[in-house]
């Protein structure tokens, strides 16, 4: 493996996980920057990646699934819809 190549799995994996963590990235710098030496290839940082997004997204999913719980017990109803796109 040659250095470029481990230096720019290492940065995708920092910066997505900057972008995610935002401020408590930092409390989490060691452990981040473990992974990136761990993971060897381009397949392994991608795999990585989605399963980051898939742990983002099943938390997102039970907070607003315990959220509507919460609210239909008050005797209110809830629901998420996206909202339209600027540009139409």
């Amino acid at each position: 493996m040659n250095w470029f190549n481990f230096n720019q799995k290492s940065y995708q994996i920092k910066r997505a996980m900057f972008d995610l963590m935002q401020e408590r990235y930092q409390r989490n710098e060691q452990i981040i920057e473990r992974l990136g030496v761990t993971l060897a290839t381009e397949g392994d940082v991608k795999d990585f990646l989605k399963m980051i997004a898939d742990i983002y997204e099943a938390g997102y999913i039970k907070s607003v699934n315990d959220h509507r719980e919460q609210l239909k017990k008050l005797g209110l109803h809830s629901r998420i819809v996206s909202q339209p796109s600027k540009d139409g």
